[in-house]
């Protein structure tokens, strides 16, 4: 789940339909004052889109992007600098100074982790999520695909329990918050969670004070597996918005965003060597998946290529995430070549316009073929077929 509060919020200022808007080649940073929540805010940055009345895309040295529109845009000034993405030592010590008093960090190689949990959780949390993108970045490059790690470290706020976890996410997240263990940001690009160990299903279990083994062995747990799915989820969004595989607020559909990161939620915990879940078949999605098809509850194909509506309505949720994991397995699987092109025609749409049923419907037969209903006879097929 990436957070949809912000997300709709630029919808609704886009409008329906689109914004016209043109890529703005800046050489220098931008320095603007704006209202922003109600607060006044100084953002500096690189302008990625402007339209005609200057509401603006700015990407700042964290990796955040701000969606400013005119008029909250009190000042702005531009000067000759290039913009220098922070690295490792100036993103920790920035988010430091954000989160406040009781905060420590832990630096990987690709991730910086600000906690007040504990170091062990916080270096199992990075460990994770490094056999994650080392695998990511390998799995679609081995299938063609033009991407590489992430240039600049990555973000992840790690909170010690679920209610200071809560008080943060609730910005972002709204209503949706009392539903998720964690999310990834399109604004500020980071990965926010609590630590696990703490959690009700597993905290006559925990090990707070123990070593990264028996953090692992607690979430080998059965019952641990939906929580560390969930985390797995959230960073394959990060890194795929990262690494050049997809584009951030170019808005894919969801159906292909979210089917991508669920077909990821499949870690291997005891695989040191990168993240050895990878293409195994996800069952809790795919039980549903079955049960939804014999009830003649699944979401059909062309649904969800046109719009995003059972992902956003509670009642269709669950079996809309099962369906699309489905998909994109189905995909990946067996229509390779094409799921790949599929993707590099989707991360090379511009920014902030959002597409018509008509487009997305195209955009889908363009790769896979003008005939949905042959593709779809292969698809239950072969998923039939699946064990």
């Amino acid at each position: 789940m990436t957070s949809p509060k912000f997300r709709h919020c630029i919808l609704l200022a886009l409008g329906v339909a689109s914004i016209l808007t043109m890529p703005h080649f800046a050489v220098a940073i931008e320095h603007i004052l704006a209202n922003v929540d109600g607060h006044s805010r100084n953002l500096s940055g690189n302008v990625l889109i402007e339209d005609s009345a200057g509401t603006v895309l700015l990407e700042t040295d964290d990796g955040a992007m701000w969606f400013l529109h005119a008029n909250t845009i009190r000042n702005r000034t531009s000067d000759s600098e290039s913009l220098v993405p922070l690295n490792k030592k100036q993103l920790a010590a920035r988010l430091l100074k954000e989160m406040g008093p009781g905060f420590q960090v832990h630096e990987s190689k690709n991730y910086v982790v600000v906690h007040n949990t504990t170091r062990k959780y916080a270096q199992w949390c990075s460990s994770l999520l490094e056999r994650l993108q080392k695998g990511f970045v390998s799995y679609w490059k081995k299938r063609g695909c033009d991407i590489s790690a992430p240039d600049s470290p990555l973000a992840v706020l790690v909170f010690s329990d679920k209610a200071s976890y809560t008080r943060h996410a609730q910005a972002e997240l709204g209503d949706a918050v009392g539903n998720a263990i964690g999310y990834y940001s399109f604004q500020t690009n980071r990965i926010v969670m609590y630590d696990l160990t703490g959690s009700q299903a597993l905290r006559r279990k925990s090990s707070r004070r123990g070593t990264l083994h028996d953090i692992t062995q607690l979430l080998s747990q059965p019952e641990a597996g939906p929580l560390v799915a969930t985390i797995v989820h959230e960073a394959t969004h990060q890194i795929s918005f990262n690494c050049g595989l997809q584009t951030r607020f170019n808005f894919p559909p969801v159906w292909l965003s979210e089917g991508l990161a669920v077909y990821f939620e499949t870690p291997d915990l005891s695989n040191r060597r990168g993240a050895g879940g990878i293409g195994k078949v996800n069952y809790s999605r795919f039980d549903r998946f079955r049960k939804s098809v014999r009830t003649g509850n699944e979401s059909r194909l062309k649904s969800m290529i046109v719009n995003d509506d059972l992902f956003r309505n509670s009642r269709t949720a669950v079996d809309a995430y099962a369906a699309a994991w489905a998909w994109n397995y189905f995909l990946i699987k067996w229509h390779t070549p094409q799921y790949v092109a599929y993707l590099k025609t989707l991360a090379d749409k511009p920014r902030l316009i959002v597409e018509d049923e008509e487009a997305r419907l195209a955009d889908f037969r363009r790769h896979f073929g003008d005939n949905l209903t042959e593709l779809e006879q292969e698809f239950y097929r072969r998923m039939s077929r699946l064990d």
